[in-house]
């Protein structure tokens, strides 16, 4: 009896994956094959040098992208840097992504695989062409260890079809930031955040008895002159007077009105 043959076991190992992609290849491709063949290949030999450099692996390529290991967590970001910053400079060369997590991966020849695979390359693909993107458990290996970079939070995030993820952007000379670096930091509910507590509003204050007495003038003022016009509107509805004869003391009987009011208020405002 013929016997199948047993498949082989998935080999595993921890490392820190780095993802570079170009930016807008397929674009740059329809407007110009050839310059665009020449500018990735520039950018290709400064990316292949600076992992060669920091003792990193090419494992998978693709027309304009590939996927990089390193053993060290330290020398991959240091190597994203220096690989930007040089990028950056140079307008002949294709501008790139970056993303970097370390993970548990499987080894399929020279190839890496799984999630944590994936999970790079969705940080490269959130990261500003020209910029970098690293994941939580890459930030917790090299906090104070990158001189000249800083790292600033963007929040959580769920990939499509990943877990979520811590995310920070490397901000460094020559290193593009996020457009809205300003804005960058944790993202925090606005259920969560802390309520300030508020004084009590002062208890209004009583008014004086001096006050009062004013008040109650003024209030007597006001009806003795409101019917005074209600009187000289009445003569000249029944009487037919002239306009002058009834306008003229109207208006006198209203700005009595409002002196009588301002003096009140200045009252007020000397009692208080």
């Amino acid at each position: 009896m013929r016997r199948m043959p047993q498949s082989r076991p998935i080999d595993r190992k921890l490392t820190t994956i780095l993802v570079a992609d170009a930016a807008n290849y397929s674009g740059r491709m329809s407007h110009d094959e050839e310059g665009t063949v020449h500018a990735l290949r520039a950018a290709r030999s400064v990316i292949d040098g600076a992992i060669d450099d920091a003792g990193g692996r090419i494992a998978n390529t693709s027309g304009d992208g590939l996927i990089a290991e390193f053993l060290s967590v330290v020398r991959a970001v240091r190597c994203a840097v220096n690989i930007q910053v040089t990028l950056n400079q140079r307008e002949d060369l294709l501008p790139f992504r970056l993303g970097i997590h370390l993970d548990d991966v499987i080894i399929e020849g020279n190839d890496l695989l799984g999630d944590g695979v994936n999970l790079a390359a969705r940080l490269q693909e959130m990261a500003e062409v020209g910029g970098e993107l690293v994941s939580q458990q890459v930030r917790d290996h090299v906090h104070g260890k990158i001189g000249g970079a800083a790292l600033r939070p963007l929040g959580p995030a769920t990939p499509r079809h990943l877990t979520e993820v811590g995310l920070y952007a490397i901000v460094a000379d020559g290193v593009v930031a996020p457009r809205l670096l300003d804005n960058l930091g944790p993202k925090v509910a606005q259920s969560d955040l802390p309520v300030p507590e508020e004084d009590p509003a002062p208890a209004p204050k009583e008014p004086s008895e001096n006050v009062i007495k004013a008040r109650a003038t003024f209030k007597k003022s006001c009806w003795r002159l409101g019917g005074g016009i209600a009187g000289l509107a009445f003569l000249d509805i029944a009487l037919g007077l002239p306009p002058f004869l009834t306008v003229i003391p109207t208006i006198a009987l209203l700005y009595l009105l409002y002196r009588k009011w301002g003096k009140l208020r200045a009252f007020e405002a000397e009692q208080a």
